[in-house]
């Protein structure tokens, strides 16, 4: 077992500076996956993007490829996945009671991928980048005061919307030009709090950098269509060491 579960560990892609707590987490998800014991829930809680919603046309998010590759290619069957992803979700919306409660609490993961902030930045109710701040913090304490992993996410590369006439242009504006200091504010909790972190930003910078590359990531110029779905999945699933080049729920590419 042992063996098995060092074999894991190395397949992960290790945050840098990891600290205690997400090497402890990595851990309990390598030792998960070495050894079949007490089924585990999966629970993905964000906005549109992790909800899937419109943009991507009928193929699979990131949490459906994820599941499809823990349930069925691994044969964790009874292992749950939930997307809890709300469309037009804030971190406002997510750190309430009435929210967390029906959408998280109830189901009592073991693990919580968080993936919020673009909304705030459109909304003046959400009171900027250190309010965003004190509430991200919020809502990864309270995932793990309730016993489970909380794992952080970056967004992905945006476009700025060339339509000026459009009447999404100024908030697309707004969250293109201040995308980069929410970004920075996940990574900086992600570090001050100890979670495992995804950056799909940081691969998507290197990934996705030509113009062409990036049109094929994206649905439009926020929203990852389904060929940048598949890329967020197998970003999460090396990141947990469960990524196989011989995956068939990730050698798909939409559209081809």
């Amino acid at each position: 077992m042992k063996k098995e579960l060092a074999s894991i560990l190395l397949g992960a892609v290790l945050p840098l500076l990891a600290g205690p707590k997400s090497e402890a987490d990595l851990g309990r998800i390598a030792e998960h996956f070495a050894v079949r014991g007490t089924p585990w829930t999966w629970l993905f809680y964000g906005d549109s993007i992790t909800h899937g919603a419109v943009h991507t046309h009928g193929w699979r998010s990131f949490a459906e490829i994820f599941q499809e590759r823990v349930r069925t290619e691994l044969s964790y069957h009874l292992d749950c996945v939930i997307n809890a992803g709300v469309d037009g979700a804030t971190s406002l919306h997510l750190v309430s009671e009435g929210f967390y409660d029906r959408l998280v609490r109830r189901h009592h993961p073991n693990v919580v991928f968080l993936l919020i902030g673009c909304n705030d930045i459109v909304n003046d109710d959400c009171g900027g980048l250190e309010q965003f701040r004190e509430r991200l913090t919020e809502l990864t304490r309270r995932v793990r005061q309730d016993g489970a992993i909380p794992i952080l996410q970056t967004y992905n590369t945006m476009q700025l919307l060339k339509d000026t006439s459009s009447i999404y242009y100024q908030g697309y504006l707004k969250r293109y030009n201040e995308f980069p200091a929410y970004n920075n504010v996940i990574r900086e909790v992600a570090a001050s709090e100890d979670t495992i972190l995804v950056d799909h930003r940081k691969f998507w910078e290197e990934h996705a950098a030509a113009p062409e590359t990036l049109d094929r990531w994206l649905a439009e110029p926020l929203h990852p269509g389904p060929y940048g779905h598949l890329q967020m999945a197998i970003l999460i699933l090396k990141q947990l060491g469960i990524y196989s080049p011989e995956s068939k729920c990730c050698a798909v590419v939409p559209g081809s």
